[in-house]
Formats: structure tokens, sequence, C-alpha cells
């Protein structure tokens, strides 16, 4: 039985429809979806990637790559302007995508759209500070699943706020912040544990040093929201000279495989006899068959056998970690801790709620 196609043109237009506050890309989806020529961009898209954002992100890509184009007088990144209420981007956009249709295909047909949203580590710091609450300053080895170019893994050489606490390096050229809802808990910690080995896990991860790689990261980021562009070329600059280290791998299978090693490496580099390992997943879930998603609790289960400190903390949509239940707030993203102790696992603990790119949370 033949596949079902999908309605790219709904898609289309649900996309404008949620997001209006995009003037550019609200606008190109929204004529988009009344044109059978541009569709058809999309229809070379792998099973399962028939999505506006890929079409949104292939062109991004292409005015990044040659700003010289038509459509590139609309996109910040390459010095132009983002439309007013009175500009009308889509003949430049559509004369560009018809002129430029081989080269889309190609670029739709082989990609999936991959981010790497810098302001994340708003969350990822209240979930670390957390994690640590019990064990003090013990030295952290960091592992990340679905790591893409592993940004996050350097959170510590960011300026982090959350509310009025501000973590990481005060002085860092990368600026993340987000803002605590009224009835929000502050951070109790106002500093993160000392982390000393730090390791991502992906299956095709990014390596700083590939610029076209790292270009269509940059790609999958929105042009109308000039701050997380900003944010990322600012992230990319200061960790490429000492870039994490990235593993490409199967974030359930190769698990224990790279967290045994990262706990290793920690605690020859510190010479301390414990090291809490701390895990981490945001938005990476939603890509592990669900089935397969107490695996990875079973794998942190056995590493922390031995006694020593093994923590899980998930950013993630609600219902995506097992055993955690969402609490009664209204937030895309959960913020979750799962934890083992002296070789037993005690209660999951549920932080709070926030937007999946950290401009606000609620800790409970």
């Amino acid at each position: 039985m033949a596949a079902v196609a999908p309605d790219l043109a709904g898609r289309l237009r649900e996309f404008a429809a949620t997001y209006p506050h995009l003037p550019l890309y609200s606008r190109i989806c929204s004529e988009a979806a009344a044109d059978p020529e541009v569709i058809s961009l999309l229809e070379a898209a792998q099973p399962g990637q028939e999505r506006p954002v890929l079409l949104l992100a292939a062109l991004h890509d292409l005015v990044l790559r040659t700003p010289g184009v038509a459509a590139a007088r609309w996109y910040t990144a390459v010095g132009g302007s983002s439309p007013g209420p009175s500009d009308d981007p889509w003949p430049d956009v559509r004369a560009t995508l018809l002129e430029h249709a081989s080269a889309l295909r190609a670029v739709i047909a082989t990609r999936s759209t991959q981010t790497n949203e810098v302001n994340r580590a708003v969350y990822v710091a209240a979930l670390l500070t957390a994690a640590a609450r019990d064990v003090g300053p013990m030295p952290v080895a960091l592992v990340e699943l679905g790591c893409s170019a592993g940004l996050l893994l350097g959170l510590d050489r960011f300026r982090i706020s959350v509310g009025s606490t501000v973590v990481g390096d005060p002085g860092s050229p990368v600026q993340c912040s987000g803002s605590l809802r009224p009835g929000s808990t502050a951070l109790v910690a106002p500093s993160l544990p000392p982390i000393v080995e730090r390791v991502g896990l992906d299956l095709a991860p990014v390596s700083l040093s590939d610029e076209d790689e790292v270009r269509w990261l940059e790609a999958c980021l929105w042009p109308d929201q000039p701050e997380r562009l900003a944010r990322f070329r600012a992230a990319v600059a200061l960790l490429r000279p000492d870039p994490p280290l990235v593993v490409a791998g199967d974030m359930v299978d190769d698990l224990s495989s790279v967290a045994h090693s990262a706990r290793a490496v920690a605690t020859a580099v510190c010479g301390a006899s414990d090291v809490h390992l701390v895990v981490m997943s945001n938005w990476a879930l939603t890509y592990v068959r669900r089935d397969r998603r107490p695996l990875i609790a079973s794998a942190l289960a056995d590493l922390a056998a031995d006694g020593r400190p093994v923590s899980w903390i998930t950013a993630e949509p609600p219902g995506a970690v097992p055993d955690v239940e969402p609490p009664p707030l209204e937030g895309e993203t959960v913020l979750a801790l799962r934890r083992w102790r002296a070789g037993s696992e005690v209660p999951p603990s549920v932080l709070g709620v926030a937007h999946p790119h950290a401009p606000w949370l609620h800790l409970l």
C-alpha cells in the first residue's frame, strides 16, 4: 500500500498561523502554501522530513553561502533587513527559490533540521545545579545525548542569567538569559559544579572545524530572531579553539561505553575518588523510540551500581522521559532530574517547566 503524501500546503499554512510574529518566515510559508512550484521543492525531502522548517533552512543555507541572491536583502545574517509591515519579501524569495531549485532540492533531499540552541544553557544550568545539590562541588563528568556540535557542553564558559542569579563566566562573550515566572523559586547554588570532562554523543555529530556543517546549524536557526544567530556565532567562536569531544554513536546503545570513558577520564584528570557522572538530554528523546527510552535509565543504573553518584538531567516534552510525571504547569519543556545515589535510584524530581529555548522558566 503506497504511503499517503503529506499535506505540504497545510503544513506551510499551519506554520504561518503558528508564528505570525516572524515577519519573514510567516510570510514565506503563507505564500508558499499557495504555490505548487515552491511546494514541489519540499517533496524532495526524506520521509518524515517534509516540514516547512527544512525548506526554510535550505533557503537560509543558500543565502549564507551565496549572499548575492535576491532573497538575501531580507536576511539580517548577511547584512539585509527584516521586512517591515509594508514590505513584501515574497517576490525576491520566490525568484531565489525557483532560480536555485536544483541546488535546493539536493539539500532538502539529503538534510534534516538540526539545531544547537545555545540559550538552552539557562535550563541546563538550573538542572545541573539541582543535580549537584546533594553531593556538593564534586567534579562532574558531563555527557550530552543528541549533542549536535556540543555547544551546550561548554556552558560553564558562558554568562548564564537565571532570574537574578548569574552562573558561569560573568565576562563571557556568550550571553544566555532566562527570566523566572512569578511563583518560581530561585537557584540555591550561586555557581556551577566543576566540569572536568565533557563528551557529546550523537548519530551525526558536527565538528566545529567543519565550516559547511556549522553553517547548516546556523541555517536551521530563524533569521527573524537575530539574537539567536548572534549567540550561536559567539559560542562557536569561543569553543572552536578548544572544542568539546563529540562522538558518533547511538544515544542508547553507546551510552554505557561513552559515559564509562568520560567518568574514567574525569577521575584521572582530577585525581578524585568520586566523580559525579551527569548525563543530559534536551529535546533529544523525541528522536528515540518510546520503547527504547527506559534503556537509558537501565544503563545509568548499571553505571551507578558501584555506589558513585549518577544523575540524568532532562529538558524534554511532556511524557517523553520514563517515570517522570509532568507538573500541572503550562510549558512545552519539562525540567526533570533522575538520580542514583549509593547504588540505588531515588524518586525522580520535577523541577518545573520552560520555553524550549529558555527565555523563561517556572521552577518549583
